[in-house]
């Protein structure tokens, strides 16, 4: 349940010894400055056998980098038209993370959390940081698994055209053009938070990835900490003639992709024995590859070939066609080496550099 300004207020009121030296004073609620704007707060500081200063405090219950930024741009023009220039501008929040921490230094605002984490400077007189307390306010989290599963969709989509989307409609139809189904409402959800992120250029006519590698890296954020990813099951195989089951299913099939180092032995970027497939069903490969007369035998110790089975969107999404093999697209390949140490983080260094330098790197014209 996220706390209301009024909840937000009292906390403030109740804040005791959490931020000694640094204690309230007096505290008013909305009040009006002499050009007729209102303040959530104006709060009387004062230091314990120091000196004291008035801040004049906007409250934010959901910390989003977008909504901090509105924060910061309310505060610097209540500041420049307050006839009083000694207050200080305070921007008060359950939660304030590393990046709205940023945003707050570069606009030149003090900030506080009731969390316990603060940055507040009072010209030359006073300046009291403390910052590193985890956020006690879970459910003021802005953001939530956006860069997993099926809403991950969305991000990978801005990498590979990151000249942008004229609608939400055309990011739904490129999208599933590449073997995945997504819905505008979910399109729009994950928009709107990715918009609140700044990770977005979003005009009336346009949505475009702000900073590809900045996307990117919340991306393989995302896949490390997937729950999805952890559960999938895998299987070690001893298969006779590998080519033969290549050509037979994985080459005409969009439900057998390479992975792993194998499919950066294929896209040119390592050497490896080690043969990894993804399968949606492990029966269904095995009677397929039965079919094609291909010896699929269980052996977990000296197995040639290593199957997971995952129904996970991401790894199905924009699969990259081969003619002999199908391989998983360069982006989740990068994140699949990412988090395969020690050798993967060095191919995905490789992968990085294609995925920001080429925008479509499926070889798909764009639509």
């Amino acid at each position: 349940m996220r706390l209301t300004e009024k909840q937000v207020r009292q906390s403030l009121t109740n804040m005791g010894e959490r931020y000694a030296p640094l204690t309230i004073y007096r505290l008013t609620e909305q009040t009006s400055l002499l050009d007729g704007c209102k303040v959530d707060v104006v709060i009387e500081f004062s230091i314990q056998n120091g000196p004291s200063f008035k801040a004049v405090v906007e409250i934010k219950t959901v910390a989003t980098p977008q909504n901090i930024l509105m924060g910061a741009r309310q505060l610097a023009a209540y500041i420049a038209n307050d006839k009083e220039p000694d207050r200080v501008p305070l921007l008060v929040a359950p939660y304030i993370g590393t990046k709205q921490a940023k945003i707050l230094e570069e606009k030149g605002i003090s900030w506080l959390d009731l969390s316990g984490n603060m940055s507040i400077r009072v010209s030359n007189r006073i300046y009291i940081e403390r910052t590193g307390k985890p956020n006690r306010f879970p459910d003021t989290e802005p953001i939530k698994k956006i860069f997993q599963r099926t809403s991950s969709l969305v991000s990978r989509a801005l990498l590979l055209k990151p000249e942008g989307f004229s609608s939400l409609y055309e990011m739904v139809d490129f999208i599933n053009k590449r073997n995945a189904t997504i819905t505008l409402s979910t399109v729009s959800k994950v928009v709107k938070k990715l918009d609140e992120e700044l990770l977005i250029n979003r005009g009336k006519s346009l949505i475009s990835v702000a900073d590809q590698e900045k996307l990117l890296e919340r991306l393989a954020q995302g896949y490390k900490n997937s729950t999805e990813r952890k559960r999938r099951n895998t299987y070690r195989f001893v298969i006779e003639n590998i080519q033969q089951l290549s050509s037979g299913l994985v080459g005409q099939c969009k439900d057998y992709l390479v992975c792993g180092f194998y499919a950066a032995q294929i896209k040119g970027m390592a050497v490896t024995d080690q043969k990894t497939i993804f399968v949606k069903d492990i029966e269904q490969f095995r009677r397929k590859a039965e079919k094609k007369l291909v010896s699929v035998t269980p052996d977990t110790e000296f197995g040639n070939v290593i199957i997971a089975e995952t129904n996970d969107p991401g790894v199905w999404f924009n699969p990259d066609l081969r003619i002999i093999d199908s391989v998983v697209d360069d982006i989740e390949l990068y994140l699949e080496m990412m988090v395969d140490t020690p050798r993967g983080p060095k191919i995905a260094e490789q992968l990085k550099r294609r995925i920001l330098q080429k925008g479509d790197i499926s070889g798909q014209k764009a639509d």
